[in-house]
């Protein structure tokens, strides 16, 4: 999200923030504000994130979908009825089967006169009562389904996380580094004041090669740290956009700091990788699916044996019914029926192929988890070798800016007691500045590990919180 600035960037990084500008005593008072924004800490940001980011809601509902895919496998089975029904009105029809009275053309409406109603219902289904696992292959199918289906929000909600906290860490160097400006440029200034004062007393220990020094210096650092606003406004651009808050948007105002969350052993990452990172999980959960998918297509090799139900009502009034047996009267008529049967697709070479097609795609799964488990150990393996790059370069930089402090506080005695000028202090302040730059940009890389560290491990509470 930010930039790495070069090491000169602030290349006097600065002083501490002590120096501080006395205050105008004919400064007219103003009232404080009573009214402040909210700024957001990082867990605030992160649980805004997991609520409002549309990648995260394209997730969910990827998720209802394969809900209603298992729904609708578990209920498919018990689903295999149909129910129809015809009304209507019909002229008078006489006769019977050995005596008919009236022809086909009867049926024709040729006028209003004598029409009386008519009705008919059937109703047919099957009860599935063997099916040589197909409804528990579907079934379980489904569930698996489900399951690859959670782990990819999951991997969808940690990347989230992710996102979030290299956002927020950038954030807080862009302004940790716009403080060291101002500190750093306040502290310039007050150099160039003093040359330029000597100089005007004609004090030969100082010439106008210093101050133009001091001011070439003063412009280098100016225009280098011009990308600390860049950085603060892409950053606050990207939180906005994740968290779902347009305006008033704003963070907490604290300095970046090591994470509180230890490095423990390697070793720990690599069984969390292995227990928890989404993609494992859902190259298991993708071989149950397939393992159900074969047996399913296995079974579909047999036939499926069921009960038969069926019910069929029709009243027609102007009809006269027939109480014969192999009569098909469709006028008037109940009869309903009870009976076993068989159902069996005879494409039995296609299915066979169909059959080692799922035990490939199962094969392939196979092969996908452990692709999926030695993934995780590299990432794992890289993210840990990062971590303890950045946190032996923070402990580093931590330890050169306090000796630059020394460094300038000893100049700074000379100075004062006019031993040394003002330009003896334009070294110190710059190996400060690079210090002070380079130690920051080591606290943001660092918790940065340790984000993506606890990402590719599966490991979210390994992050550094917010807290």
């Amino acid at each position: 999200m930010i930039r790495k600035w070069p090491l000169s960037v602030l290349a006097i990084a600065l002083v501490a923030r002590a120096a501080q500008a006395d205050p105008d005593p004919l400064a007219v008072p103003t009232a404080p504000s009573t009214i402040r924004l909210h700024q957001y800490t990082l867990d605030e940001c992160l649980s805004l994130a997991e609520h409002n980011f549309p990648n995260l809601w394209a997730a969910r509902a990827r998720l209802a979908a394969v809900h209603a895919q298992l729904d609708e496998a578990k209920w498919s089975p018990w689903s295999q009825w149909t129910a129809g029904s015809q009304f209507g009105v019909a002229p008078p029809l006489e006769g019977s089967v050995l005596f008919p009275q009236s022809t086909l053309t009867a049926r024709n409406i040729s006028s209003l006169d004598n029409l009386q109603p008519f009705f008919n219902f059937s109703l047919n289904g099957v009860v599935p009562l063997y099916t040589w696992g197909k409804i528990e292959g579907a079934i379980e199918a489904g569930r698996a389904g489900v399951r690859v289906s959670e782990w990819d929000m999951e991997r969808s909600r940690q990347q989230t996380r992710m996102d979030v906290r290299r956002a927020y860490y950038g954030l807080q160097f862009a302004r940790d580094a716009k403080y060291l400006l101002t500190d750093a440029l306040s502290r310039i200034d007050r150099g160039i004041e003093g040359v330029r004062d000597k100089i005007a007393r004609g004090d030969q220990s100082v010439g106008d090669v210093d101050r133009l020094r001091l001011e070439t210096f003063r412009q280098d650092i100016t225009a280098q740290g011009l990308q600390a606003p860049k950085g603060e406004a892409y950053a606050l651009a990207a939180l906005r956009f994740m968290t779902g808050v347009e305006t008033g948007f704003d963070v907490v105002d604290e300095p970046l700091k090591r994470p509180d969350r230890p490095l423990v052993g390697i070793a720990q990452y690599l069984e969390a990788a292995r227990l928890l990172r989404p993609d494992v999980n859902m190259a298991r959960a993708g071989i149950v699916a397939r393992r159900a998918l074969v047996d399913l297509n296995r079974g579909k090799l047999f036939p499926d044996f069921g009960l038969g139900l069926g019910a069929n009502y029709a009243n027609t009034p102007s009809a006269i019914a027939q109480n014969n047996l192999w009569a098909n009267d469709t006028f008037n008529a109940f009869y309903y029926y009870v009976g076993f049967g068989l159902k069996w697709n005879l494409d039995l070479l296609p299915q066979a192929a169909r059959t080692r097609q799922a035990e490939a795609q199962l094969e392939e799964t196979r092969a996908m988890e452990r692709l999926a488990l030695g993934n995780a150990e590299f990432e794992v393996e890289k993210a840990y070798a990062d971590a303890v790059e950045t946190k032996s370069r923070e402990e580093t930089w931590d330890k050169a800016e306090h000796l630059a402090k020394q460094w300038i506080s000893i100049v700074q005695d000379h100075i004062d007691l006019g031993t040394w000028d003002e330009s003896k202090l334009l070294e110190p302040l710059r190996a400060y500045g690079n210090a002070r730059v380079a130690h920051l940009q080591a606290l943001m890389d660092l918790n940065v590990a340790m984000s993506n560290l606890a990402l590719v491990s599966g490991w979210d509470t390994a992050a550094p919180s917010g807290t």
